[in-house]
């Protein structure tokens, strides 16, 4: 998910900035942007926040900019340290702004995918105090914070839903089972009952729970039948 700026004029001086630099790094070491490169030097530049290489490619097809332009100039900022490739959720890759002197973590929702910069001091010279406990020379400070934001937070309070709509790394209590007998004593039989909080390890593909310290493998016809909700 994309984060736009509201176009501050410290924002608006700060991408020109940029731009003009980067510019000038390429024609100094004799490198050029391909055709339509610039069109996606804007649009990267002028997006604040995470971007993906997908949203860059939807925006700019309708101009007639090639895929491969896109993937070669996100290659060029990130070889010239004017931007970064971070992978926050195993999802695909993301590419941020390397703002100089710019230092943050991130808050990413496990469900929707949006990213929350933020920076917090006291947390940076709390990783600085571990790593010297283990004698450990701390060179770049990154962290990210998987959980689930406000919005998708909001649709899973009150009713029960089905464990396959519960986000990877989430932690939730089964209340009751779907479907008939046989299909309630089918995860009964694998160790499943009311009352259970269940960590959900992966919802791609089989949905891989950890129940009472044991690793199970769903289908998601299954998943639908296991009804949990949110553990406080």
């Amino acid at each position: 998910m994309e984060e736009k700026s509201g176009n501050s004029p410290h924002m608006d001086s700060l991408h020109a900035r940029e731009k003009s630099e980067f510019l000038r790094l390429l024609e100094q070491t004799g490198e050029s942007l391909p055709r339509d490169g610039e069109k996606v030097l804007d649009l990267f530049i002028g997006t604040d926040g995470h971007v993906s290489p997908d949203y860059l490619k939807e925006k700019l097809a309708p101009e007639g900019v090639d895929s491969s332009t896109v993937d070669s100039v996100l290659l060029l900022l990130c070889r010239y340290g004017m931007a970064q490739k971070v992978v926050l959720n195993g999802s695909g890759a993301w590419y941020e702004h390397l703002h100089l002197g710019a230092d943050h973590d991130h808050l990413m929702c496990v469900k929707c995918g949006r990213v929350v910069e933020f920076r917090d001091p006291d947390l940076k010279l709390a990783g600085q105090k571990v790593a010297q406990g283990y004698n450990f020379q701390p060179i770049v400070h990154r962290m990210t914070v998987l959980g689930l934001c406000p919005r998708c937070r909001s649709r899973q309070q009150g009713p029960a839903m089905p464990l396959c709509m519960a986000a990877r790394g989430e932690k939730v209590r089964v209340v009751r089972f779907q479907g008939g007998h046989a299909m309630q004593g089918k995860l009964a039989a694998m160790g499943i009952v009311v009352g259970d909080v269940v960590e959900v390890l992966n919802n791609a593909g089989p949905y891989i729970i950890n129940v009472k310290g044991c690793r199970l493998a769903l289908g998601k016809g299954l998943a639908k039948k296991v009804m949990v909700s949110l553990c406080n």
